[in-house]
């Protein structure tokens, strides 16, 4: 028969065994609720490289994002938004490239025409697009062509008829580039005074009646520069260039419907694939896949942040965002394209950056 004894140090046993078990289940438990992405991201910061000075269109998209993306990633990380500017923003992407942290606390955003330098064979090049590791973009760019009412130039035909001048800002800007593409294959008779040192000169000299109007802008630039352009009776909207209309502009034609052969229209993507990348963020290659899928994620939950849209609205900053995963297809498919279009869009922007006259 057990006695006392026996029973009190068998029950001790049991109690230390439901103990230690009670123990190990709560450290296993612990464990699962671990997420080693919070983990890393709590207490650090992410820098944000700007490949523009402050005050711009990019520097204003990017300083809203660093105030609100933090909040929805893992860890809640600052995000500290720096400006590099120079070479139109390639500096920005060869630092955070080459020199910035692999580890998923380095971003970028910048032209999105320079990602596609490398398809162009342009200099200073120090980085392979196909390798970036893409975020999102906070807006697809629309293309825009626009004329003073004064001009008599109402649809892009027009500007088959007559020399229409415009304004530029360098040989190498899209206001040189985009209105010397129209020339080439819309048969258009744009002349392109370059030398005007941003859009905001060449705006106030369509006011004057020095120029007809500009050629290479965008719709969300015209709204936030301009907003009193949009559905004034002086201004004309020639026409948009993109992969679809814009939602506020349905009735102004798009460059591809004027482009039926399908070696002009993919030369065109190529030209002007950049767009939908429009305010484009990105890591470089290297950093953990976990850490980019959740700083997508971020991002894409920032799109719909109520408190952000009111931000970005009273800003009058548009919001049309594209996620990590579109923008990453999208590149891929384009520098997919057949070599010989390839080429032929390099040699239509070459020739384009060329053209122009000085003031």
């Amino acid at each position: 028969m057990e006695s006392p004894v026996d029973r009190a140090g068998r029950a001790e046993v049991v109690t230390r065994a439901a103990l230690a078990w009670g123990l190990a289940a709560t450290f296993l438990a612990g464990l699962a609720r671990a997420d080693p992405v919070e983990d890393f991201y709590r207490d650090k910061s992410i820098s944000l490289t700007i490949g523009y000075a402050a005050g711009g269109g990019y520097d204003q998209y990017a300083r809203l994002l660093a105030r609100f993306m933090g909040r929805h990633v893992p860890g809640k990380p600052a995000i500290v938004p720096q400006n590099l500017p120079g070479a139109g923003s390639l500096n920005a992407i060869n630092t955070v490239y080459n020199i910035a942290a692999k580890d998923g606390t380095a971003m970028a955003t910048f032209g999105p025409e320079v990602a596609f330098e490398p398809l162009r064979g342009g200099d200073g090049v120090k980085f392979d697009t196909l390798r970036f590791n893409w975020i999102g973009s906070m807006n697809r760019q629309v293309g825009l062509a626009v004329a003073s009412a004064r001009s008599g130039v109402k649809t892009i035909l027009d500007a088959r008829d007559k020399v229409v001048t415009v304004g530029a800002s360098g040989s190498g800007s899209q206001s040189n580039l985009n209105p010397q593409v129209y020339n080439a294959f819309l048969g258009t008779k744009f002349k392109v005074v370059v030398g005007y040192p941003g859009t905001k000169e060449i705006t106030l000299a369509v006011e004057r009646g020095e120029l007809d109007g500009i050629a290479g802008w965008s719709w969300d630039s015209l709204k936030l520069e301009r907003p009193a352009w949009a559905g004034s009776p002086d201004i004309n909207l020639v026409m948009q260039v993109s992969d679809q209309r814009h939602r506020e502009i349905p009735e102004v034609p798009n460059i591809y419907d004027y482009v039926s052969g399908v070696e002009d229209r993919t030369t065109l993507e190529l030209i002007f694939g950049h767009q939908l990348l429009g305010r484009p963020f990105m890591m470089a290659p290297g950093v953990p896949r976990e850490r980019v899928e959740a700083l997508r994620r971020a991002f894409d939950l920032t799109m719909k942040d109520p408190e952000f849209l009111a931000q970005a609205e009273g800003l009058r900053l548009e919001i049309d965002a594209v996620g990590g995963e579109a923008i990453e297809a999208h590149v891929r498919r384009i520098f997919s394209s057949p070599k010989e279009l390839i080429d032929k869009a390099a040699r239509t922007i070459r020739a384009a950056s060329g053209a122009g006259r000085d003031q």
